[in-house]
C-alpha cells in the first residue's frame, strides 16, 4: 500500500472512531482495533478495506437480495434521480409509486388493491400496528389493541417494532415498552413440552 493509501486508511478509522456509532456494537470494542469496513460488493459478496471477502448472508440487512453492483440497477437509480430525486406520497403521487403500487396489487391475495409504502420493515411495523388501532377506533372495539408475535422473534428497533419483538436482551434498555405486545411460543416441534407420537401434523392442529 502507497503511503498515501496508509494515510487514507488511517485518517478513515480515526474519523469512523471520532464519529460513527454503529448499530447492535459495542463502540468500546474498537478502542484498540481498528472499526471493520465493507468497501464495495460484488454480486453475494461484499469486501472490506483489506480485501477480505464475506458472503452477505443478510443482505445488507434484507435490502440487497440481488446482490451487490449490479450495473443495471445503479443505471436505473441515476435515471430516476436525474428525473425526481425523492418526494414524499403525502397528498401526492407519483408515476413510479403508481406503477409500483399496481403490480404489487396484482400480486397481493383476495381483493387487496392498496399499497401504502414505507421507508423499512420498522416503519412497515408501526404502521400495521396503527391502522389496525385506527380501525378498531373507528369501529367502536376500543379494547382491541394488541399485537401477538412469536417469542424469539424481531420484528425492528422503533418502540412500536420493538414492543412486538420477543428478543429480550435487545428490550431492555428501553423498557417500559409500549403496551399492547404479547409474546406467544414459537412453533419448533422439538421445543414443544409434549406432543402426540411425534406427530408433526398433531402438533400444527
Amino acid at each position: 500500500m502507497s503511503a498515501n493509501g496508509s494515510d487514507h486508511k488511517t485518517n478513515l478509522q480515526e474519523s469512523a472512531k471520532r464519529h460513527m456509532w454503529l448499530h447492535f456494537s459495542r463502540m468500546a470494542a474498537y478502542a484498540g482495533h481498528d472499526m471493520p469496513t465493507i468497501t464495495r460488493g460484488e454480486g453475494p459478496y461484499v469486501y472490506d478495506e483489506k480485501g477480505k471477502r464475506y458472503l452477505d448472508g443478510l443482505a445488507g440487512l434484507f435490502v440487497s437480495q440481488i446482490g451487490h453492483g449490479r450495473a443495471e440497477v445503479a443505471e436505473a437509480a441515476a435515471r430516476q434521480a436525474r428525473e425526481l430525486a425523492y418526494f414524499p406520497l403525502w397528498s401526492y403521487a407519483h408515476p413510479q409509486a403508481i406503477d409500483l403500487a399496481e403490480r404489487l396489487s396484482g400480486m397481493a391475495p383476495g381483493d387487496l388493491n392498496r399499497v401504502f409504502f414505507t421507508t423499512g420493515g420498522s416503519e412497515a411495523v408501526e404502521a400495521a400496528w396503527k391502522m389496525a388501532k385506527q380501525y378498531f377506533k373507528l369501529t367502536g372495539e376500543h379494547g382491541r389493541y394488541k399485537v401477538l408475535s412469536r417469542d424469539i422473534a424481531y420484528h425492528g428497533t422503533t418502540m412500536g417494532a420493538l414492543a412486538v419483538t420477543g428478543l429480550s436482551a435487545i428490550k431492555g434498555p428501553f423498557e417500559p415498552m409500549l403496551q399492547g405486545g404479547v409474546r406467544v411460543p414459537n412453533t419448533n416441534f422439538y421445543r414443544a413440552p409434549s406432543f402426540v407420537a411425534d406427530d408433526v401434523n398433531a402438533f400444527g392442529v
